[in-house]
């Protein structure tokens, strides 16, 4: 086992402690990075389904969860817009990327409790390099993928406050450090959404559940409803409930990317309901069943950390795991879709789950530790020749996620004229929303690779934007959740210049991307609307004069609570330790006191 590290010397001498006792973790993050995303890593976008950055990003109505879609982007949006402040949109985007891998990488591999370096990059790789990340980074989840990457951060206070049970210590005791890293997990967590957040409490609950840590479960509940206001009141601000179409409990369903059924499509991390998400070769049955093996390998290695773990640690995550596997898979069964449609219909938020693989999550955690005590295990036994094989078993089983998903991923610009047209947008003082055109929710620009990718208009502009939100799953058209796209949609159903029932509707601006198909149809529609600019891809309509004053830039009383709910959760949670050590130390002078 691992010594702890000393907390005394100068700050250059603890400095050198933590990266002499941590540098196979750091070998690993910057590693994982290099081999990812290396070809990423100049300047340029990422554009790819929801990965969606854009030059100088404004703190629209997308940040605070305002717009006509779902507040799905709160808070991950604040983030990447703040970090976009400080830093080039297209910078940041890949700091976020990077920082998610090496979030990932690292908490798992501090997390397994083996020693040997070898076997922490065991763990910490297993973690990383699988179907799952791989899935996630395809679709461009980066908020998912943070979500992920804080499991093994927030797995690791459990196991704090388990231990601290078992030695009698008071909890209050260097509680600081692992409280801090509790909450940078649970923001990390909250970024993922609602799926994440769940993800986490069947990570983290069981365990001090079985602990009977009322006080912890207590705790951490609150922490994560406080993080999770900025959703929760945006939410609530739209007003009424979310009508979600039950066929996308069918579409988003897990599916069978291996030979061995959803079940083993499951086990081994994959089943992601987007076929073109799915790695090459995982249809073949060697890969699979290799796949299958090393799975079973891990969950083997797992049950030797019984002996190094508290009894209600080992339990609580295999607990969560096995919950997590089963609410991923049982959708994909006749008699489970019929339950989760149930479930969508009369449950609220429940349908933010719907894609039920981002639930093994923990799952993923449970194998990687597993992985890494497997491999501690094999060097003790003496089967070093093994020990390189079964390290980087999931690099040799997923060779397609190395450099950029096998050139995947790719960087593009934005051609000037986006700044052209939001700079007239965004400078307007009057109010009135934007309607993007051609109707539709994806994108595929010449100019960016034909890789479908999200509407960018939403995050270019201060006033809202209305888009189509509904989402083609194979042949299926999954209904939206927005009533301002769907009023919009049926005004441009009906034939005839939509223009007037659009300034009805409290549109001033027509954003036509003409690259897009069908462009051509959809601008000569607007025979009387004020023509503001036409460019090689873009071009602006205006409607009105004028409706009522500009408040795209105002943020709500939602919003505004939500954040300042969340502020206060981080406050209280990250000083409350301080006091409390603050208190005992004042009330035992009290006492000496007292005693003379």
């Amino acid at each position: 086992m691992r010594r702890p590290i000393p907390e005394f010397g100068t700050p250059l001498r603890r400095t050198v402690v933590v990266l002499r006792r941590w540098w196979p973790e750091i070998v690993l993050g910057l590693g994982v990075v290099l081999a990812i995303l290396g070809p990423v890593l100049r300047r340029g976008y990422l554009l790819r389904y929801d990965l969606v950055f854009v030059p100088d990003p404004p703190f629209g109505a997308t940040v605070w969860g305002s717009g006509s879609e779902l507040p799905r982007a709160v808070p991950s949006e604040l983030l990447a817009v703040g970090l976009s402040q400080l830093l080039p949109a297209d910078v940041a985007e890949k700091a976020l990327l990077a920082g998610c891998l090496v979030l990932a990488a690292v908490g798992a591999a501090r997390l397994a409790p083996v020693g040997h370096p070898l076997a922490r990059v065991a763990a910490g790789l297993g973690y990383v390099w699988n179907p799952w990340v791989y899935g996630r980074l395809h679709l461009g989840q980066w908020a998912v993928a943070a979500g992920y990457a804080a499991l093994p951060w927030a797995y690791a206070w459990v196991l704090g406050v388990l231990r601290r049970r078992s030695d009698g210590s008071d909890p209050a005791d260097g509680a600081g450090p692992r409280r801090r890293s509790a909450v940078a997990g649970g923001l990390a967590v909250v970024l993922g959404g609602p799926a994440m957040v769940l993800a986490a409490v069947l990570t983290c609950a069981p365990a001090l559940a079985l602990a009977r840590q009322w006080r912890a479960v207590v705790a951490g509940a609150a922490m994560l409803v406080g993080l999770t206001a900025p959703w929760l009141l945006a939410l609530t601000e739209r007003g009424g409930g979310i009508d979600l179409d039950e066929r996308g409990v069918a579409a988003f369903a897990a599916r069978a990317d291996t030979p061995l059924g959803v079940l083993g499509s499951v086990v081994t991390l994959g089943g992601v309901w987007s076929r073109h998400a799915v790695p090459v070769g995982r249809d073949q049955w060697p890969v699979a069943l290799l796949a299958l093996v090393l799975a079973g390998a891990a969950v083997w290695g797992f049950a030797l950390t019984r002996r190094r773990w508290p009894s209600a640690a080992w339990w609580g995550l295999l607990v969560g795991a096995v919950l997590g596997t089963l609410i991923a898979a049982v959708p994909a069964l006749p008699a489970g879709t019929a339950w989760m449609t149930a479930l969508v219909e009369h449950v609220p938020l429940a349908g933010a789950v719907r894609d039920g693989t981002r639930l093994l999550a923990p799952l993923a955690l449970l194998q990687a530790v597993g992985l890494g005590m497997l491999v501690e295990s094999l060097l003790r036994t003496g089967a070093r020749a093994l020990t390189p094989l079964v390290a980087f078993a999931p690099v040799l089983l997923l060779p397609g996620l190395a450099w950029g998903l096998s050139g995947q991923l790719d960087t593009v610009r934005f051609p000037s004229e986006w700044a052209d047209v939001r700079a007239v947008v965004n400078q307007d003082p009057v109010g009135g929303s934007l309607v993007s055109l051609p109707w539709s929710s994806f994108r595929a620009y010449r100019w960016g690779g034909n890789v479908p990718v999200l509407d960018p208009a939403a995050r270019a502009f201060r006033r809202p934007v209305i888009g189509d939100q509904d989402v083609l799953v194979g042949r299926d058209r999954i209904r939206g959740e927005s009533r301002e796209a769907d009023r919009v949609a049926a005004v441009l159903a009906a034939p005839g210049d939509p223009g007037p029932a659009l300034r009805k509707l409290g549109v001033r601006y027509v954003l036509i991307q003409t690259d897009q198909p069908h462009a051509a149809e959809v601008e000569n529609r607007f025979a009387d609307a004020d023509l503001i600019r036409r460019g090689r891809t873009l071009t602006l309509f205006c409607l009105s004069d004028g409706v009522s004053p500009h408040s795209s830039e105002t943020v709500g009383i939602a919003p505004t609570l939500g954040y300042s709910v969340l502020g206060v959760t981080l406050l209280i949670t990250l000083s409350y330790p301080a006091a409390r050590r603050r208190c005992m130390l004042l009330s035992g002078t009290s006492c000496r006191r007292d005693r003379q």
